[in-house]
């Protein structure tokens, strides 16, 4: 039997556009489901984040990590509304600063904050805090303006559940984030070829499909 004119790029044509759309569809679903995103509205994470920026933030974490920027409910300490903050201890660590000294300790040893903005110290709270398990202790990289878990020592010393995180900061050049960008790429790159190549299939067939006498 002979092959129909066009049929093979026909075929690469419906191939190229699935792939295309799965490639652009699936990374958008996964985001949908899997991120949020928030526009942070105070001066309490300066000068990591200015108020406005959007940052985005991966929903219900597996895991908490000293160091992650995160979005938690600060409804223990009854406050209203997610609040933005780095989570400096978490749970089994001892995290303290006293009035004057250079940098907060963490488990001994002086904590190395580069993100912070003025002194680590600013706000003048001084704490001694050991962590229970499941459990973080969350400040603000502007001390010196962030109502963090400093100041709610009342409430178990100020650290809150890791449940209450809801969010932590993506790696916008991290695998993850860098591998959803491919994809999405890859998938907008395929579909005009992909469309390309069915328009080409059908001016073939089109050809061939006229009487020799007609194109003589």
């Amino acid at each position: 039997m002979a092959r129909k004119p066009g049929r093979r790029r026909g075929i690469w044509a419906i191939a190229l556009l699935v792939l295309g759309v799965a490639l652009i569809g699936g990374p958008i679903a996964f985001m949908l489901s899997s991120f949020t995103a928030t526009h942070q509205s105070g001066d309490s994470m300066r000068p990591t984040f200015a108020p406005g920026d959007l940052i985005v933030l991966r929903k219900d974490p597996a895991e908490v990590r000293r160091g992650d920027v995160v979005i938690y409910d600060s409804g223990e300490w009854g406050m209203q509304g997610p609040l933005l903050g780095r989570v400096v201890a978490v749970g089994g660590d001892r995290i303290s600063y006293a009035l004057g000294n250079a940098a907060l300790t963490l488990n001994g040893q002086p904590l190395d904050e580069p993100y912070v903005n003025g002194a680590p110290g600013d706000g003048g709270a001084p704490f001694d805090v050991e962590v229970p398990k499941d459990r973080v202790f969350i400040l603000g990289d502007n001390r010196g303006n962030a109502a963090d878990s400093r100041f709610h020592q009342d409430s178990n010393r100020g650290t809150l559940p890791e449940s209450a995180v809801t969010g932590v900061e993506e790696d916008q050049e991290g695998t993850v984030s860098m591998g959803l960008g491919l994809a999405l790429f890859a998938g907008i790159c395929l579909l005009p070829v992909g469309v390309g190549l069915g328009i080409s299939a059908r001016v073939v067939r089109r050809r061939e499909s006229v009487p020799a006498a007609v194109r003589s």
